[in-house]
């Protein structure tokens, strides 16, 4: 992740981030945590000294229901060990951040779907700095990087709800969580993975 050291792990499997849909939303996170405990997807606090209120948790009695995982050798920790499946929020940032990572993909313009394959060089001013305008080497229209079209491979946003040490696209989140999380927050979520 270029800028946010927040979320960094070692020998990072890779994570599923879920963000609103609009990058500049900022739903609450005692309203997220009530939705996600009510609904069993995250469990008990993981303590952290450094965090003062709780935001990262274990994986609730129902996570498996609310986020599918496919694969022929699916190996998920849920705890025991230094790298763990959980659930963390991280703290709502000012603006919305680019996330992004060695699995995220040159993204496409918004305006005529050009894809940037030397988008981390084009894009370097803008960042760290979604709101930022960009311009298209193909259509020359500017546009600000949050509308770039990043697909399931990276993405903007300034609330988010990260799952820890899921290997990218191994794990999907069902319909119900994607509706209740709308639900709570007002807005429609989707969601990206990331690996470091």
């Amino acid at each position: 992740m270029p800028n946010s050291a927040a979320l960094r792990t070692t020998n990072h499997t890779g994570r599923l981030i879920l963000t609103p849909c609009d990058a500049t939303a900022a739903p609450d996170s005692a309203a997220l945590i009530a939705a996600l405990t009510h609904c069993q997807c995250i469990g008990a606090p993981l303590s952290n000294s450094m965090i003062p209120e709780p935001r990262k948790f274990t994986i609730g009695a129902q996570f498996f229901t609310l986020v599918s995982f496919t694969g022929c050798a699916v190996n998920i920790a849920t705890a025991g060990s230094s790298s763990f499946c959980h659930v963390y929020l991280p703290p709502l940032t000012a603006t919305p951040i680019l996330y992004s990572g060695r699995n995220t993909r040159p993204p496409r313009c918004p305006y005529c779907r050009c894809r940037v394959v030397d988008w981390r060089e084009r894009f370097h001013s803008a960042v760290n700095s979604p709101l930022l305008t960009v311009q298209c080497p193909q259509c020359a229209m500017l546009a600000p990087l949050l509308q770039w079209e990043w697909k399931q491979h990276g993405g903007c946003g300034r609330r988010l709800i990260v799952i820890e040490e899921v290997f990218p696209h191994e794990a999907t989140p069902s319909d119900e969580l994607l509706a209740q999380l709308r639900a709570v927050s007002g807005e429609p979520w989707r969601y990206f993975y990331m690996q470091e």
